[in-house]
Formats: C-alpha cells, structure tokens, sequence
C-alpha cells in the first residue's frame, strides 16, 4: 500500500508550492478581516482581548490551510493522474484561487435563500476559473515556467504564516486548557 500512495501522490515540493499560494490566500484573507475590524475591537477589548481574538483566527486559518490541502492532495491520489497529480503545484493552485475568487463573491452577493441554479452557476464558474488557466499553463511552457517560479517566491509567505499559525494554535490550546 504505502508503493501504491507513493506512485500516486504529488511531488513534496509542487504540494508546499500549492500550500504555498493557499497560505497566502487563506491568511491574507483573515488578516484582511482582522484589520477591517480592528478598530472596532480596540475600542470594545482591551489588548490581551485582542491579540487573543487575532490568536483564534490565525488558528482558524491554519486548520483551514490544513485541511483544504489535505483535501487536494486527497483527491490527487483518488482522481487519475492526468487530472490533478501531474502538474500538482499550478492545478491545486489555481484551484484555490478559483475557490478563493467565488468565495469572495459568495459572500458579498448571496442570500440568505439562494437558488440552486445560481449555485450551480456558480461551481460552473469555479470550474471555468479553474480551466482556462491551468490549460494555458500546461500547453504555455514559457507561462509555466513563470508561473511555477512566481509560486516558488510565495514559498516566503509559508514560513511567515505557517509558523504564526502553529503559535496561535498552540495559544489557542492553552487558553482551552486553562
């Protein structure tokens, strides 16, 4: 068994280069938030209030890193290779991305009550965002050179949030054990 996830798994270095573009998005994004609303939170938390507010988020985005990557690279071992595994680092990649771009939307567009036709319109339009551009960078080389090595100098976000993520988890823990 452990052959058959060997064959079947994405290379290590195009999963951190995926992890990479999702670590930037996903803690960007509640940074963002935390921002938005921070002087709302100064003026109703005092400071250790605060950073532990800042702490449970940055958790939140760990575990959420965590478990869409696992999901990913999941299916890349379920799904066959021409679909996910082979070119791992631009296809999971742009995935987040396309997620990324419709959850944006989602959440300043939706109702409470959305039809089904407009959320059907919108995994279309997921799988679109998700197609046009991994096709151009698979039959692009020069496209996918650039590409891999603008996700290559990503990689600096990950050693930045990844770590502040495991500190706030860690935080996070310790005030639910205390």
């Amino acid at each position: 068994m452990p052959e058959f996830l060997k064959r079947r798994s994405p290379a290590k270095n195009e999963i951190f280069l995926a992890l990479s573009v999702l670590t930037l998005l996903v803690f960007s994004w509640e940074l963002r938030s935390l921002f938005f609303n921070a002087p709302a939170f100064f003026l109703s938390y005092t400071l250790g209030e605060f950073l532990a507010i800042t702490a449970y988020m940055l958790a939140v985005a760990l575990i959420e890193t965590s478990l869409m990557i696992l999901v990913v690279v999941i299916l890349a071992l379920l799904l066959p290779g021409i679909v996910l595994r082979d070119g791992f680092a631009y296809k999971a990649a742009f995935l987040f991305i396309a997620i990324a771009i419709i959850s944006i939307f989602l959440q300043f567009n939706m109702t409470n009550q959305p039809r089904i036709n407009f959320l059907v319109t919108q995994l279309i339009l997921i799988l679109v965002l998700w197609l046009v551009p991994v096709m151009l960078v698979h039959f692009i080389a020069p496209l996918r050179k650039f590409i891999l090595d603008l996700f290559d100098r990503l990689t600096i976000f990950s050693y930045i949030y990844l770590p502040l993520g495991v500190f706030s988890l860690f935080v996070v823990i310790v005030r639910l054990l205390w």
